[in-house]
């Protein structure tokens, strides 16, 4: 059975009385990597949190593989949000921090996809470094190590890259791309860098 993916149906979402989100639709095929580009105060961000669950829509609905998931708890929607700030753990270390969102799985198991990630975002012997000896750039391939460990069926990024400087961003907007095809995920990424939103993404949704 083909997946029919995430579609986006004319959601609004309000903060007080101020309309936000006003009658966006998107839809997201397997695998497709898309980004949302736009200024701030564009609503990038809050379509993203719509879309995790974290802010409740006022119209519109969402559906993946056609299902409705709308009202359907954040943890339970199998999406991921990786924030602009990648919110590691300090008090974890490297591996542990990838380990997070699958401390469920069996030992080995676990361990086994916390070493292919780790390889996967080119910080194979950082398993035990705490999170305070990492530059910006490696705190976020540790961030994205872990949204993709619970192999989720949408990576949701918002400004990953922001607090990095441009030559930093250039370079790892590439790399983010080539680490997510890798897992074949499907993944919306926010960004108000038009090169930044080239180099990851397949189709680009401009936001005003």
């Amino acid at each position: 059975m083909v997946s029919e993916g995430l579609t986006v149906n004319h959601i609004a979402v309000k903060y007080g009385q101020n309309l936000v989100v006003d009658d966006f639709s998107l839809t997201l095929a397997p695998g497709e990597i898309i980004a949302l580009l736009g200024p701030s105060g564009s609503g990038k961000s809050t379509i993203l949190r719509a879309i995790a669950g974290l802010e409740p829509l006022v119209a519109g609905s969402i559906a993946w593989d056609g299902v409705d998931v709308t009202h359907v708890p954040t943890h339970k929607r199998g999406f991921v949000l990786m924030f602009q700030d990648g919110q590691l753990f300090p008090h974890l270390d490297v591996a542990g921090n990838v380990a997070y969102g699958i401390n469920s799985l069996p030992g080995p198991t676990r361990d086994a996809r916390v070493a292919e990630l780790l390889e996967l975002v080119g910080l194979a012997d950082y398993g035990k470094r705490p999170i305070t000896a990492l530059s910006g750039g490696e705190a976020q391939r540790v961030a994205l190590a872990r949204s993709l460990a619970p192999v989720p069926k949408v990576l949701l990024l918002d400004e990953p890259l922001s607090s990095l400087d441009t030559e930093l961003r250039g370079r790892l907007a590439a790399e983010i791309r080539t680490m997510i095809r890798a897992r074949d995920t499907a993944a919306i990424y926010v960004t108000h860098d038009t090169s930044e939103a080239d180099a990851v993404a397949d189709r680009v949704v401009l936001l005003q």
